[in-house]
């Protein structure tokens, strides 16, 4: 199969709300009418029901009862707003599909998405950008379920008994999920910086120029296995390769200082999963 032959299948394909795409078009604009977004995003009540369930929730400690899409702008920021809608915009286009566990898959994507911010702002990039990659970056993996799920399956289990995602994906479908994720992402219209972190995200070391977004989705996929596996902390700190943490300009004494805030972090998001 051609990755090109994946996006004529049309009728496969997930779709998202017209004031999500909105959303996602603003990343790369200076001149937003928030006020007419906000309107937009409440008409929605899908989305608008979660991200006050969010706004409202102890991970933004907000210090009063949020009510509408507009009062969460005044309270959170737009940048906050638009990354909780975006996120639940883009899980919500994925329908169930058998054999994959799409709870689990977002649950992953969440804690990467989570870490990245966090790395982000250690690192002086724009956080809310970082998140949203966190939370696209193996897109591909659900989109190949979707094509090819007899396939994928298969691939699942090879891949949890140690085989290599992308090898496995590039001998038996001929192209992996980097390579379906960063075209979704490009027709989405999601920000170039966005799209080439999904390609140099299990290379970072190997783009030119390195970028420190792609530095810092690399790291939160790392940190996200090796907290999965238990590891601690001091093993966790050893596992990170320098040579990819200077790329992100983060001071390695200050990370690992601040590695035991990793546990909170996705505290009271599960909503966005829903």
């Amino acid at each position: 199969m051609k990755l090109e032959e994946v996006f004529e299948q049309t009728h496969k394909l997930p779709t998202i709300p017209k004031v999500v795409q909105e959303l996602i078009d603003s990343f790369s604009k200076d001149d937003i009418d928030i006020d007419t977004i906000a309107k937009k995003i409440s008409q929605d009540q899908v989305i608008t029901a979660k991200v006050l369930r969010l706004a409202n929730s102890a991970h933004f400690g907000a210090s009063r009862q949020i009510g509408s899409v507009q009062e969460a702008v005044v309270v959170l920021g737009f940048n906050t707003v638009r990354t909780l809608v975006v996120a639940s915009g883009i899980t919500g286009a994925f329908v169930a599909t058998p054999g994959f566990d799409r709870k689990l898959f977002w649950k992953n994507s969440l804690s990467v998405a989570t870490i990245c911010k966090w790395l982000a702002k250690q690192a002086k990039i724009n956080a809310e950008v970082a998140f949203t990659c966190g939370m696209i970056h193996n897109i591909g993996e659900m989109l190949i379920h979707i094509i090819a799920p007899e396939i994928a399956v298969k691939i699942d289990k090879f891949v949890e008994s140690g085989g290599d995602r992308v090898a496995l994906e590039a001998n038996n479908i001929g192209f992996d999920y980097v390579m379906v994720g960063e075209e979704l992402a490009r027709r989405w219209n999601f920000p170039v910086e966005i799209q080439l972190a999904i390609r140099g995200q299990n290379s970072p070391l190997s783009q030119e120029p390195i970028s420190k977004l792609t530095a810092v989705l690399f790291l939160a996929k790392l940190i996200t296995v090796l907290t999965t596996e238990k590891t601690s902390i001091e093993e966790l700190a050893e596992q990170i390769p320098d040579s990819v943490l200077v790329e992100t300009g983060i001071n390695k004494d200050e990370l690992f200082f601040k590695l035991s805030e990793l546990s909170e972090l996705s505290s009271g998001m599960d909503d966005i999963i829903g």
